[in-house]
């Protein structure tokens, strides 16, 4: 059975993702020495400090509590996935939605699960996608979304997007590179707001069967 992460052990593996320093994370707010006390699991931190802890590596206090991928990181990877179908890259689209396609929030976890579906059409596993696809289905009737639904039959009818003209790659990919260059800082929001605009300008074309 895998060890469980302690807060601590939490903290000091973020930080150390993020390249920062002891001195970085605890600013003006609290010591060093606190902080090194709090990753050895020798201190409790208040809910306050816990909270510019969070803030200062770009990460959420239930995070840092409880191990759960935070809400912002989740819509990240769904983007960077949906980027990655639309640029043909099933298979790197399938790993970053490893976090993703088993969550039940709605409609992040339906969005997740259609396009990991389209990911699979176009890696020709039909037979996968069809399955997942069938077994959405109802969710999204449940949520009375006739937009997921649309997409939902045409991903079944083996529709998939194709790659865009010049102007619109170029455009792309200057998000891209901005989406990047936001998440090395631990900028999830940017980061995001940068995936986002880049999947819209990649998605604006009609689709076309494989």
């Amino acid at each position: 059975m895998p060890r469980v992460e302690t807060l601590g052990q939490r903290i000091r593996r973020l930080r150390h993702d993020r390249g920062m320093s002891l001195a970085k994370v605890s600013g003006g707010d609290f010591s060093r020495a606190f902080l090194n006390q709090v990753e050895l699991g020798r201190s409790q931190p208040s809910t306050r400090v816990l909270r510019v802890i969070a803030g200062r590596l770009g990460t959420e206090v239930d995070y840092l509590l409880e191990g759960r991928q935070p809400a912002m990181e989740r819509e990240l990877a769904l983007e960077k996935a949906r980027v990655l179908v639309a640029r043909g890259h099933a298979r790197r689209a399938l790993a970053a939605l490893a976090t993703v396609a088993e969550s039940f929030d709605w409609p992040l976890g339906t969005d997740a699960r259609l396009c990991q579906a389209e990911a699979l059409i176009m890696l020709g596993r039909d037979e996968e996608a069809a399955e997942l696809l069938s077994a959405e289905k109802p969710v999204i009737a449940a949520q009375r979304d006739n937009h997921r639904l649309h997409r939902l039959h045409s991903l079944l009818r083996g529709e998939v997007l194709s790659i865009g003209d010049g102007d619109l790659e170029s455009a792309a990919h200057a998000h891209l590179r901005l989406a990047d260059r936001a998440q090395r800082a631990a900028n999830s929001h940017d980061a995001l707001e940068h995936y986002r605009a880049a999947r819209v300008l990649l998605e604006v074309r009609a689709p076309t069967g494989r």
